[in-house]
């Protein structure tokens, strides 16, 4: 919005323009009044989408098929509702599909990360009807479960590490029985429905979770599980709040990912495995497995340089999956640090 103009103002051409005290208060009032409105329309919209995911989670919880059929409007509704999903996916879309990307199709990205965020809500109260068993039969195939064998016969726990692509909780179904004992750490979130589901279907999978925000103890608690020959699944792709990070090299830019994974590994020797569900068709999933990642605690003695060195070979392994399949990576914010908005 332009500044207004006050009593007695200079103009370009060395004019003196008068406004009189009650013509600057009324221009004044007018500027008030504009912004009021332009708050009033940004909190119906934020309304409007709170409402729309209460409404979302609700079909999902009672009639997931619904969600599905209704899938079009609900893209149509968000799109149109929430500025920061667009101006958050966009600008991830432009970096995934790097400089001389369109507009048209950066948006056209955005549109499919968000259709496949929606999809994932959809086969979470899919995916809440069913047993592990049941689970197990929409998982197409495993890649890589050697590399989860020769982890595993160290006999010194592990850490799951995963991305926000597609729904790891039914990646959780693929692993053998004997390795049930799963601790999840996670940020509870804001919608209590959406938590509710996301913890029904955990319970089911005989997952035990572990809020970030319960802080140190949660940590102490997955230090002694993994001990324990027990194993613990975290995102690795974004900081959570209570969290520390790191700045790494990550398509062409940079990401801040978290340490707590590689400061866990270096804590007990647990070897970290890069772990990914790729969704296939609706409600299908490709599990892939990469080559674990074991700590060197030869570089600084386990300090900086070993979290650092570490951390590097995780963001490979989740760079090369966002790479092939960048409108399954399900991240609606601004992730790229260049990409930053600053804010007072």
């Amino acid at each position: 919005m332009a500044d207004l103009p006050r009593k007695g103002e200079r103009l370009e051409g060395g004019e003196r323009l008068i406004v009189s005290e009650a013509v600057a208060q009324n221009l004044a009032g007018q500027g008030v009044s504009e912004a009021t409105t332009l708050q009033g329309r940004a909190r119906l919209k934020r309304g409007w989408a709170n409402f729309g995911l209460e409404f979302l989670f609700w079909w999902t919880k009672y009639y997931p098929r619904m969600v599905l059929w209704t899938r079009p409007f609900f893209l149509w509704f968000a799109w149109r509702t929430s500025t920061a999903l667009r101006d958050g996916t966009t600008a991830n879309a432009r970096r995934l599909l790097g400089p001389g990307a369109t507009d048209s199709a950066c948006m056209a990205l955005a549109k499919r990360i968000i259709s496949n965020l929606y999809l994932s809500v959809y086969e979470l109260g899919e995916s809440c009807r069913l047993t592990v068993h049941q689970l197990r039969e929409h998982i197409d195939r495993v890649d890589g479960k050697e590399n989860y064998f020769a982890a595993r016969g160290l006999r010194k726990g592990a850490i799951l590490v995963t991305a926000h692509i597609g729904s790891f909780e039914m990646g959780v179904a693929a692993l053998p029985d004997e390795d049930r004992r799963i601790h999840l750490v996670f940020r509870r979130d804001e919608y209590p429905r959406f938590e509710d589901l996301r913890s029904q279907l955990r319970e089911q999978l005989g997952i035990v979770e572990a809020p970030v925000d319960l802080g140190w103890p949660m940590w102490v608690r997955l230090r002694d599980a993994l001990l324990a020959d027990e194993i613990v699944m975290i995102q690795g792709d974004r900081v959570m709040p209570g969290q520390r990070g790191m700045k790494v090299p990550f398509l062409g830019g940079h990401i801040q990912m978290p340490t707590g994974p590689i400061k866990l590994a270096l804590a007990t020797g647990a070897p970290l495995i890069p772990v990914f569900c790729i969704r296939t068709a609706v409600h299908r999933v490709r599990v892939v497995i990469e080559p674990p990642i074991h700590m060197n605690t030869h570089l600084d003695n386990g300090g900086l340089d070993s979290v650092h060195s570490s951390l590097l070979q995780l963001a490979g392994a989740i760079e090369r999956q966002v790479a092939a399949h960048p409108d399954q990576w399900l991240m609606v914010e601004r992730m790229w640090c260049e990409d930053a908005i600053d804010t007072p």
